[in-house]
């Protein structure tokens, strides 16, 4: 082993599998060994740890790791920190992250379901009325707006809309063809996601403008969102962001793209959507997961259905004791309420 034994060791975890996991979960992966890396660095340098070698970290080695991370990690992350350092230890036959998680099980990291906030209504309508104002010869300005608007309204991943082509945007019947979702190698599975009204007009000058660009460059790309750079044509999650970016200078506010899926859930719900319909169009196999990470009934709207509910029971209510008036009105005009009373 050379200088960096760390960095050598992940390299040759993440060689072993390549092609085992998605290629975007592998590059993230890889960037958090790099990161870690970082630290083991650091906290060798200043003596706290014994070896930079993941196959002779000792228990003590692993301790010190995660109490410096969880100076500044949030919980989720520690989830995933800790399996990367028990994977990358492993795979060097070195159990002492395990050893370590035994002897000491309050660094056990939780990962606790939280389901973060979406978007707000008024931010929402802040940024589609905005795409109304802009010039439709900016294509700069056009393309960001367009990318986080179809983020909203079609409930896409990032990889999704990174890798969405320009085909898979049906005008004629305004459907996104979601292909490249969530485990597509294995157990996903396409979907189709409905565009709605509000954004078309912006949607179909953004072809025009995606259009004009592919003549003037003289280049042809599949990609919806077309790459200056990249040989495959297809823009990084990095560009993506940057188009982002631009929306967010223009308001002063701040969102991210995964932020932009959660809404898309929670806008269905709060127009009464079924959650199982908001859970087929997010690409989720069951409804625990959109409730429990991405949308759910707001409290005041259930308060709202169930006052209505309440009020179709009285309603009810009301109906029958008019019916039962009106029968024991007639029975009397008859003169036949005391032989109803006496046969009773």
């Amino acid at each position: 082993m050379g200088k960096y034994p760390f960095g050598e060791y992940a390299s040759r975890y993440m060689d072993s599998v390549r092609g085992v996991y998605a290629e975007e979960t592998w590059k993230t992966r890889a960037r958090r060994y790099r990161r870690m890396e970082r630290r083991i660095i650091e906290l060798k340098e200043q003596k706290r740890i014994s070896t930079m070698s993941p196959k002779s970290m000792t228990e003590e080695d692993v301790r010190e790791y995660i109490l410096h991370c969880k100076s500044f990690l949030a919980q989720t992350d520690m989830v995933h920190e800790v399996n990367a350092l028990r994977n990358l230890l492993l795979f060097a036959g070195n159990h002492a992250v395990d050893v370590c998680m035994n002897h000491n099980p309050g660094l056990r990291p939780r990962n606790k379901p939280s389901r973060k906030a979406s978007m707000d209504e008024e931010t929402y309508q802040r940024i589609l009325a905005k795409s109304a104002q802009i010039d439709p010869t900016d294509y700069p300005r056009v393309r960001a707006y367009t990318l986080v608007l179809l983020c909203l309204n079609a409930g896409t991943r990032n990889k999704e809309i990174r890798l969405a082509n320009v085909e898979d945007l049906d005008i004629a019947n305004w459907v996104l063809h979601i292909v490249h979702v969530k485990g597509e190698d294995s157990y996903g599975q396409t979907r189709d996601v409905p565009i709605p009204p509000e954004i078309r007009q912006l949607v179909s000058i953004f072809l025009l403008g995606r259009k004009k660009t592919m003549v003037d460059k003289n280049c042809d790309s599949h990609a919806l969102f077309p790459s200056n750079s990249s040989p495959d044509g297809y823009c990084s999650g990095n560009t993506l962001r940057n188009y982002k970016n631009m929306v967010e200078r223009d308001l002063g506010i701040k969102f991210d793209l995964r932020q932009c899926r959660r809404t898309f859930g929670q806008r269905y719900l709060d127009r009464d959507l079924d959650i199982e319909s908001v859970s087929v169009l997010m690409g989720h196999s069951t409804t625990r997961m959109t409730e429990t990470f991405y949308s759910r009934r707001r409290l005041d709207d259930a308060m709202r259905k169930a006052r209505g509910a309440w009020k179709e029971g009285e309603d009810r209510k009301e109906g029958q004791r008019g019916r039962c008036r009106i029968i024991h009105e007639t029975l009397v005009d008859n003169g036949l309420w005391a032989v109803f009373r006496t046969s009773g």
